[in-house]
């Protein structure tokens, strides 16, 4: 099976080219936070959770400007996959949080923000992984964009 061949969507290159600029930015402030005096979670964090923290956020921003310079299914499948799972238990856990605990009510925000990357991201994984399996050669959503 040649799934080399299966181009990302221009709508897709286009999805992960804005998740790799903010991943990028938010990974080294998180990273340089403590140096900057940048705080950026609405509750105190110690400074080596931000760097462990910043150092992921950072990975992942690398990860998809790989993707970005090469945009095949096959070198997005994994980072794509890993981002899915991620987004939907942080979701499902801030709702669980949100509706049982007195955190912070900013925690909203990142709830419908972490909705609107995992919730596409699920359906272009699912569309991907379908076509990969039935024609390993053809361009996904070649309509798009």
């Amino acid at each position: 099976m040649n799934t080399k061949s299966l181009t990302l969507s221009p709508l897709l290159r286009f999805a992960i080219a804005v998740a790799a600029a903010l991943d990028l930015l938010i990974g080294l402030a998180f990273l340089l936070g403590p140096e900057l005096g940048f705080i950026l979670w609405p509750s105190p964090i110690p400074r080596e959770l931000m760097r462990f923290i910043g150092a992921i956020v950072l990975a992942n921003g690398i990860g998809a400007v790989m993707i970005v310079r090469k945009p095949t299914w096959e070198n997005a499948r994994v980072l794509i996959a890993v981002a899915l799972v991620y987004g939907i238990l942080v979701f499902f856990g801030l709702i669980i949080d949100l509706l049982t605990t007195d955190i912070p009510r900013i925690f909203w925000l990142y709830a419908i923000f972490d909705g609107i990357f995992s919730f596409p991201a699920g359906y272009f994984f699912w569309r991907y992984e379908r076509t990969r399996s039935s024609d390993p050669t053809r361009e996904v959503f070649s309509n798009a964009m």
